[in-house]
């Protein structure tokens, strides 16, 4: 991930998890509904097509451009109802509809940090055999971070735990993704294994229920952060990274990431 540049511009943006587990529902529902689909579409199509032999007939530079508008709305339209239909019928998809507004509002906080400087980068969904993660982001004074958004309306004493649980299970699977990653030193250690990485596992609260959090909440090692103040990433622990070592880690992540698609 790292720079939006990078990651985005050349690669191609990297699809969410959620992001992903909500275009297949709505494959799925288009392919299970496909008759409404078509009749609704035909309807839609027809109507575009009245306005337009309208303006033909009577020709005119205002009919030209409403029958332009009028098509906009009409393709608005349409993916407007097929998109509540889906959220409508299936029971998960609201579910990953906030995971993938949550995951598209770390990413923009991440890209603030980018900008003041306070990380060197970070990579978006690695996949790994159970699940992924969110965003594995390298700073400048907080070591690594393994970041995973939650949207929640409410936050409940056996949901936090929950969360915390799997957020620290984050942290041990980034850590191995690094000693995966680091180069063989001379003695045939990993560099890993010679120089620790810290990785500080945070879950980013979005949604009403990140109101509700104070302004430093740590339960067992996992930190607990309202979105809008993930900057400046001021409660992590200190631990410095290099410009040269973070861009290289950054390198390696990325790498990793792309050998191991989503899926695979």
């Amino acid at each position: 991930m790292g720079s939006v540049v990078t990651d985005w511009g050349i690669m191609g943006r990297v699809t969410s998890y959620p992001s992903r587990e909500l275009r297949q529902l709505r494959v799925r529902w288009v392919r299970s509904n496909r008759k409404v689909v078509l009749v609704a579409c035909v309807v839609f199509l027809a109507s575009g097509l009245v306005a337009t032999c309208l303006v033909v007939v009577y020709p005119s530079r205002p009919g030209w451009y409403a029958v332009g508008v009028l098509h906009a709305a009409l393709v608005a339209t349409v993916l407007h109802l097929l998109n509540s239909a889906v959220l409508a019928h299936e029971p998960r998809a609201v579910h990953q509809l906030r995971g993938a507004w949550g995951e598209d509002n770390t990413r923009s906080e991440l890209q603030r940090a980018k900008k003041r400087s306070l990380v060197w980068g970070w990579v978006d969904s690695i996949p790994l055999q159970s699940g992924d993660l969110d965003h594995v982001v390298v700073t400048r004074s907080g070591g690594v971070v393994v970041l995973d958004s939650k949207f929640r309306t409410d936050v409940t004493r056996a949901g936090v735990v929950d969360m915390a649980a799997s957020a620290a299970r984050a942290r041990v699977r980034t850590e191995a993704v690094a000693r995966t990653v680091l180069p063989v030193d001379r003695s045939g250690r990993r560099r890993a294994s010679s120089t620790s990485v810290h990785v500080t596992p945070c879950i980013v609260m979005w949604g009403p229920a990140r109101r509700s959090m104070p302004e430093t909440h740590v339960i067992e090692g996992v930190h607990f952060v309202d979105g809008t103040k993930l900057i400046p990433l001021s409660s992590l622990p200190t631990s410095p990274v290099s410009k040269a070592a973070g861009t290289d880690l950054l390198v390696r992540l990325r790498a990793f990431r792309d050998r191991h698609p989503a899926g695979d």
